[in-house]
């Protein structure tokens, strides 16, 4: 997986005092080197082996640097009275609980050769489990067979679940305008989202977005513009200058705003609000505002502003939003009017002039890539949140055209989801998909349960 960050684990390994430190210790080295090679940094403390002052120190050191969930590797059965010592301390963090495999005596170091050699985590981890969850605790029970590896995709994604979840707290959506065309499937409490899922919400109107606007300094435009329209083409013939100034300069402007605000996402009111207002379309500055590093979705969808957060954080990679145009029992024509990331692109980019049939603007009609993504829509519900998570293959569009627009088509793909068209439409949530290339289910679920979003998942 394409990461952009490691995640930083704490850790701590217990075991008794009654079996060789060293051996323990040997233990805990082969583990700690399996975690780092999957890409983990650990703020490592030594093995805690009793309840007197090994508790204490080992929470002091694990109190030193910031770190995203706690690893607790159970290597023997344990005193769990200094166990409980320092997880209760660190309640209040994700946890992973794991119970590491015995390994088979090939040299007769231990026993005879052969013999397989159980230091007894399943003992010690078993008695841990259940007030964990009687504390309250988030945590993922995981564990590995002997003489097998650990289990690192388990850990992984939980890994990402937690690094995730940690940069949620920090992060800040941003809005030109609210509630674009009163759509009821896209508003949310600021209150309750950022005292459940963490981001804060500012949202900024269209007169500063249009000062910011008249700022820049034409001789920039200039130059941003010659960089990005290199590639392009355009087969319906090359808009006026004047089009494509302009819509550098909104992309601009709007990049100045997020680095201004700190913004971790952008949406544009671009029906009743740009596109209405102030005579461009805005398919291609939301689409360079992407490619900048802004996720960015259309109508103030604040729920699938987090989502593509949510999915950006845990795997790396651009992420876009879809939109939903056909439905047939087995696939569903998705896609959005003009608008393309540069990563999801096909070739060069396609530019199309649609002045006659919306304002003065040029949308994409770039083809998508294909392959296996998975789509996530996040809602606000009656006790809180809940995430519709759908996996399936991106294939070829059909040559289509949303009525009144001509040929090519937007970028768009047929998708052939996983579990039946119909089931997934008994289960949306909105006209929009947070999307990203790759599966990234396991992290998603482990996210959800992290932050108490009811998941359905139509996945395989």
């Amino acid at each position: 997986m394409n990461k952009s960050k490691s995640p930083v684990a704490g850790y701590v390994a217990f075991g008794t005092m009654y079996y060789e430190p060293e051996n323990l210790r040997m233990i805990s080295e082969r583990a700690e080197k399996q975690l780092a090679d999957a890409g983990l940094t650990l703020i490592k403390t030594d093995p805690v082996y009793g309840e007197d002052t090994e508790p204490e120190r080992a929470i002091k050191e694990l109190k030193s640097r910031k770190w995203d969930f706690l690893f607790v590797n159970i290597m023997n059965w344990i005193d769990t009275r200094g166990v409980f010592r320092v997880l209760h301390e660190f309640r209040n963090e994700p946890m992973i609980l794991y119970s590491l495999g015995g390994f088979t005596d090939h040299e007769g170091k231990f026993e005879e050769k052969g013999t397989l050699i159980s230091p007894a985590a399943g003992a010690g981890s078993t008695s841990l489990r259940l007030p964990m969850e009687l504390w309250g605790i988030k945590f993922k029970y995981l564990f590995n067979a002997p003489d097998t590896p650990m289990d690192i995709e388990g850990i992984m994604s939980f890994a990402y679940a937690a690094h995730t979840m940690k940069k949620l707290r920090y992060s800040r959506l941003g809005m030109i305008g609210f509630n674009d065309m009163g759509l009821y499937s896209t508003g949310y409490n600021p209150t309750r989202l950022r005292d459940q899922i963490g981001p804060e919400i500012e949202s900024l109107d269209m007169l500063q977005l249009k000062t910011k606007m008249d700022e820049i300094d034409p001789a920039d435009i200039k130059k941003e513009s010659d960089r990005i329209t290199k590639d392009w083409e355009y087969p319906l013939g090359k808009p006026k200058e004047h089009v494509i100034e302009k819509a550098i300069r909104m992309y601009m402007a709007t990049v100045r705003l997020c680095e201004e605000k700190k913004f971790d996402t952008i949406s544009y009111k671009c029906v009743d609000g740009v596109d209405l207002e102030m005579g461009l379309t805005h398919a291609i500055p939301s689409s360079l505002v992407a490619d900048a590093g802004y996720p960015y979705v259309d109508e103030n969808d604040l729920g699938n502003s987090v989502a593509q957060l949510m999915l950006k954080y845990i795997s790396g990679k651009q992420v876009t939003f879809l939109e939903h145009y056909e439905h047939h029992p087995d696939w569903i024509l998705l896609g959005e009017d003009g608008y393309c990331p540069g990563d999801f692109i096909e070739g060069k980019p396609q530019i199309k002039d649609v002045s006659t049939v919306l304002l003065d603007g040029i949308a994409h009609c770039s083809n998508m890539k294909k392959g296996r993504m998975t789509l996530a829509c996040l809602s606000e519900v009656h006790e809180g949140y809940r995430m519709h998570i759908v996996t399936g293959e991106g294939k070829e569009r059909p040559k289509w055209v949303e009525m009144g627009v001509p040929l090519p088509s937007w970028p768009s793909i047929t998708f052939y989801p996983d579990v039946p068209v119909r089931q997934i439409l008994d289960h949306v949530q909105s006209q929009h998909f947070a999307a990203v290339f790759g599966n990234y289910v396991d992290e998603l679920l482990d996210l959800c349960y992290l932050l108490d979003i009811e998941v359905v998942p139509d996945v395989r």
